[in-house]
């Protein structure tokens, strides 16, 4: 959830046949968008998803975080049946939210979404910006709720009480759901259309991710066009639960800079 420093306001959304719940913050509505590219859209899926990355997208960007259907509080989702309808979904519900073009960011699931959404909807993504992707060389199997989840999760096991809480049921829907639609099965089809995705992409792994392989990193630097890839030293596959500042200075300069982000497209950042 948001923290109190930051007022967003909430709201529902029928797209694709689902519906949709979104908040929804920052300057646009007063000043215009502070970006020439108009908003940015996060997509929320398996629980994780910290408030710290909406809050300070917030503070300067007309911000809009998608809850993806069958995660969260929305109702169970019983009907899709690929990440790819999940994508056309967000999509729809982005543009019923905002009109712009937006800088589109995705976390460990929601981030094959949002690479789905960017190439299915290319006139819409602006830019695009993938947390910890298990869409392309998932090591390990589907995430679950077992013990050894957290340790597969987090470089420091010691750091799962910064990992947001979510009700252990709840959590155990998401996860079936993200299984259900090929969490932990690499996406064959993904790979071969990534020299499809046109818009500068920026791609952000945890050095210690052991949910993903570590060659997944410079398949998409040399696959995707317009590629930049940060590597988040001391870090698992929830980079905001133990290097949020990291992650987050990362993400908005990318925002802000696009095409001249420090990180060249054939060179790797590492964050200290």
């Amino acid at each position: 959830m948001p923290s109190e420093g930051v007022a967003f306001q909430e709201g529902q959304v029928e797209a694709g046949g689902f519906l949709i719940n979104y908040r929804e913050a920052g300057p646009y509505r007063e000043a215009g968008p502070p970006n020439p590219d108009g908003s940015v859209v996060l997509l929320e899926g398996v629980g994780w998803f910290s408030g710290q990355l909406q809050d300070a997208l917030a503070a300067g960007f007309h911000t809009v975080s998608l809850q993806l259907p069958g995660f969260g509080a929305s109702p169970i989702n019983s009907r899709s049946g690929s990440v790819k309808e999940l994508a056309d979904a967000a999509a729809l519900a982005a543009g019923n939210v905002t009109s712009d073009r937006y800088t589109l960011i995705g976390s460990s699931f929601s981030a094959r979404v949002a690479l789905w959404q960017a190439l299915r909807w290319p006139d819409r993504v602006e830019a695009l910006v993938l947390i910890s992707p298990r869409a392309i060389l998932p090591q390990g199997g589907p995430l679950t709720t077992a013990p050894e989840h957290v340790t597969r999760l987090l470089a420091h096991p010691e750091n799962a009480p910064a990992v947001a809480p979510v009700p252990r049921d709840i959590l155990a829907q998401e996860l079936a759901l993200a299984e259900r639609l090929g969490d932990g099965l690499h996406d064959s089809e993904a790979q071969a259309r990534l020299g499809e995705v046109q818009c500068p992409t920026l791609v952000v792994f945890g050095l210690k991710d052991r949910t993903v392989s570590g060659e997944a990193a410079s398949m998409y630097r040399e696959l995707i066009p317009n590629c930049n890839t940060s590597i988040v030293y001391d870090a698992g596959h929830l980079i905001l639960a133990e290097r949020p500042q990291a992650l987050i200075g990362a993400v908005i300069d990318y925002v802000e800079r696009r095409e001249t982000f420090i990180v060249g497209r054939h060179s790797s950042m590492i964050n200290p």
